[in-house]
């Protein structure tokens, strides 16, 4: 017997299981950024926005309004943090400027409305629904500058790479291995799926999120490579050309001087690139380095300047696609705004940490982070976040709750993970109203983010709630990070007893124990 079973031949990675599991995360709205440790980073960060209000100003002409349309927004930090940046650095600017915040799915969009992240700015900003694919949707804004922040990396490339005898695309076979056996939480009792199972469901498209979540670990990807006319500059690529020929199509219809920023991870060489360095997964989700090169080609010879901050290669870098005469002028808004950035800039010191760090060593690289560097790097949501659950991880309590703090009230949007830190806090304690109302405020910003719902089941099993305990274990039940068994052994011994003792016999007969 096979050691793995097929589901999908060789084909090109639009067409592929795993992209098609990444779209599937988006259909939980901005709650997949959480549930699938999605990081909120220099992507969305009070950095980067700095950067982008020295353009944002370059552009602006004083005597009509200059319309800035993100696209692939999510929940609108960027924007929100580049009008801050804007109204504090450059006030005439900002009331000439407006900001139109939009994402492609609809779910989203209706999520990040509803946050209120951009009521501080008023008639400034708004939110839309508008798609890369759909150059009306944009065109209709009339914007002089567009953001694709970390926004083309989701969109699937073509494998290329060039051989001596001629170019190659790259195509992709999906298997799983023959004796997987996943099991499906979202169900009652939970279910024994195995891998015959998993190929059925996953041809059919009929898998959820969470359950999309379990297996896609087990997804083993197979290249093949197969002889292609299409013609790109580089060693080893994720082509993007139609990508890259539609935004310059989209800055060519823009009025006047007008530009297009695109930060994102990849490589400005391509022979720095490596077959598994091609795609980054978190959780469900997906994305593939920008091949920058491409981009800076296309749009050069299409008479458009390009200007680029350069990252290392692999990470993070930034290309201003400009259309207009001042190119004195916009080159200098480039390098005021960009000119020696780091995308992380507080990682290097806790990457320089030895691998025997002892917490006192974490606390003393986190001082040092707090009192050399600036303010913008060190409030960032990425950063703080990391702060707590470093020091979570190490043992002290104390100083991950102060950080999650921090979290919860400068990004209280999104900081799911943070509150459950202080609701766990809480619980510890034994003042489980206060330890609820943090395990509820993270289940309403991602209602599948599982450690909430085990923190919210252990108040309710306290007080003896056993309904409401069942109905949280249920829900934590479905995520990928749940030990089934474990809890299914829980719930068998918590409710054994009570008036929910069937549905301890039915644990039980799942055990195996009956």
């Amino acid at each position: 017997m096979s050691e793995h079973i097929v589901i999908q031949p060789p084909v090109p990675r639009a067409e592929s299981i795993r992209t098609r599991l990444a779209d599937l995360a988006w259909s939980e709205g901005l709650s997949a950024f959480v549930t699938n440790s999605v990081p909120f980073s220099f992507s969305s960060g009070r950095v980067l926005a700095e950067g982008i209000a020295h353009l944002v100003d370059a552009l602006s002409e004083r005597d009509r309004e200059c319309a800035v349309v993100e696209l692939g927004a999510g929940i609108g930090y960027l924007s929100a943090f580049c009008l801050d940046a804007i109204r504090r650095d450059f006030p005439k600017t900002y009331g000439s400027s407006t900001f139109v915040v939009t994402d492609g799915a609809p779910d989203v969009v209706s999520d990040a409305e509803a946050c209120g992240l951009l009521d501080r700015h008023g008639d400034r900003a708004k939110f839309a629904i508008a798609d890369l694919r759909d150059q009306e949707s944009i065109l209709g804004h009339h914007p002089r500058l567009l953001l694709l922040s970390y926004l083309i990396d989701a969109i699937p490339p073509v494998h290329v790479e060039r051989k001596d005898d001629g170019v190659y695309v790259g195509l992709i076979e999906t298997s799983i291995p023959a004796d997987l056996e996943v099991i499906d939480g979202g169900v009652w009792p939970p279910v024994r799926l195995d891998a015959n199972t998993i190929v059925e469901r996953l041809r059919a498209n009929d898998v959820s999120p969470s359950l999309a979540r379990k297996i896609v670990p087990y997804l083993e990807e197979s290249w093949s490579w197969t002889r292609s006319d299409v013609d790109v500059t580089g060693v080893m690529l994720n082509s993007r050309a139609e990508v890259a020929v539609g935004i310059c199509d989209l800055l060519e219809q823009m009025p006047g001087e007008s530009g297009v920023v695109v930060t994102d991870f990849g490589y400005v060489e391509t022979e720095s690139i490596e077959l598994n360095e091609m795609m980054t997964e978190y959780g469900l989700c997906a994305f593939w380095a920008v091949a920058f090169e491409e981009l800076t080609e296309v749009a050069s010879e299409r008479g458009f300047h390009c200007y680029l901050q350069t990252g290392e290669e692999g990470e993070t870098h930034t290309l201003l696609i400009y259309k207009g005469e001042d190119t004195e002028g916009i080159e200098q808004a480039f390098t005021a705004g960009f000119e020696d950035m780091v995308s992380d800039r507080p990682r290097f010191v806790l990457y320089n940490l030895e691998e025997d760090a002892t917490l006192e060593d974490v606390q003393a690289a986190i001082e040092k982070i707090e009192t050399t560097m600036p303010e913008a790097d060190v409030h960032s949501y990425g950063n703080l976040a990391r702060f707590a659950h470093l020091l979570l991880q190490f043992g002290d309590v104390e100083g991950a709750c102060g950080f999650a703090r921090r979290c919860v009230d400068l990004y209280p949007e999104v900081a799911a993970p943070e509150f459950t830190i202080l609701g766990s806090q809480e619980g510890r304690a034994g003042r489980y109203g206060a330890a609820e109302v943090h395990f509820r405020e993270a289940t309403r910003i991602a209602p599948r983010y599982g450690n909430s719902h085990f923190g919210l089941s252990g108040v309710h099993k306290a007080r003896k709630e056993w309904a409401a305990y069942f109905d949280c274990m249920r829900a934590y039940l479905e995520t990928p990070d749940c030990d089934v068994e474990e809890t299914m052994r829980g719930i068998a011994d918590a409710l054994s007893g009570t008036d929910l003792d069937h549905l301890s016999r039915v644990a039980r007969r799942w055990l195996g124990e009956v």
